[in-house]
């Protein structure tokens, strides 16, 4: 970890050399108020060939941290979650009284998504749990054909109450084929 850093903090190093080096030749080149090139003090000239001096293995460090954050990101790592190779998507009557949502594991990083029937007359209200479904304001109202999506290990973990009886509410997320989450 130690070596990655002290690779990243030597290519930060090189590109800000690099950004200070490009920024004195604009300012050289840029026309002064008699319209010649404006002149750089020598002490500024030394130090930009000193630092394009130290720029000599910016490249092959630059090329070691984009093969860093490559591997960072593949096979779920630090990056992004591990594509999954299934969906499971149904359709839930939602009562009046609340109902909890059926068992779906919802694998780390993935979402579970809810979406109220576009045809329902009312809302449905959305919460952690029977009481809180029924109860206005510890629920999340959900419009017709609007939908919420939330990062929850099952599906079974939130529960689902209509205002009108015989709603329906529509549910997808991922999951691996063959167990695993």
């Amino acid at each position: 970890m130690a070596e990655r850093n002290d690779r990243t903090a030597k290519v930060a190093v090189g590109v800000s050399a690099a950004a200070a080096i490009a920024a004195a030749v604009a300012l050289s080149r840029k026309s002064g108020a008699d319209g010649g090139a404006t002149q750089l003090p020598q002490e500024l000239w030394d130090l930009v060939i000193a630092m394009a001096g130290s720029l000599e293995n910016v490249d092959t460090d630059l090329d070691e941290v984009i093969s860093a954050i490559k591997a960072l990101s593949l096979g779920g790592g630090l990056g992004w979650p591990l594509n999954t190779n299934s969906i499971a998507a149904l359709r839930v009557v939602i009562p009046v009284t609340g109902i909890q949502l059926p068992y779906i594991a919802v694998p780390s990083g993935m979402s579970l998504v809810i979406k109220a029937w576009a045809l329902n007359p009312g809302w449905l209200q959305v919460g952690a749990s029977l009481a809180a479904c029924v109860n206005i304001n510890q629920s999340f109202p959900l419009l017709p054909n609007e939908l919420v999506g939330y990062q929850v290990g099952n599906a079974d973990e939130i529960w689902i109450a209509a205002t009108v009886p015989g709603r329906f509410a529509c549910l997808t997320a991922e999951f691996r084929k063959g167990g695993g989450g």
